[in-house]
């Protein structure tokens, strides 16, 4: 799975911008990016970078949020540590069946807007990063927790 995503300032506008939503670019400009690590070129998730979400509690507008789930029963510092890296993707198999991630994938879901995200491959001992984008190089939207 992507531990490693592409995502820039434009890409995190496009959502607002092609819903004609000016309230939300505003929104976007003036209170969100000041606040997070944006603009993002190439991210891994083990640096649990903030990134623009959207959810269901107020869809028009994006939250700013750390890439790493946490469980709600997680209560220190050590496994708090351990978790944080080893929930950094669900897979969909097995969502509702791991007690890490079941409770947020019924209740907590969102969409992340990307430019891309990296596969990595090995192959003779050496690790190639595959880029995956859209072909017309529009925002991705992925899902999240």
């Amino acid at each position: 799975m992507c531990y490693d995503i592409k995502a820039s300032l434009e890409s995190q506008l496009k959502r607002a911008k092609r819903k004609g939503d000016l309230i939300a670019v505003e929104e976007i400009i003036e209170n969100l990016i000041p606040y997070t690590d944006l603009p993002i070129h190439h991210a891994s998730g083990f640096s649990h970078p903030e990134l623009l979400i959207y959810t269901d509690r107020q869809p028009e507008y994006p939250e700013v949020a750390t890439w790493g789930l946490v469980p709600q029963w997680v209560d220190d510092e050590e496994q708090l540590k351990k978790f944080w890296n080893n929930t950094l993707n669900a897979r969909g198999e097995t969502i509702f069946d791991k007690p890490s991630f079941r409770d947020s994938a019924q209740h907590h879901r969102c969409i992340i807007y990307i430019d891309g995200f990296y596969e990595h491959h090995h192959f003779n001992n050496n690790t190639y990063p595959f880029y995956i984008y859209r072909k017309d190089k529009q925002p991705l939207a992925i899902a999240g927790l």
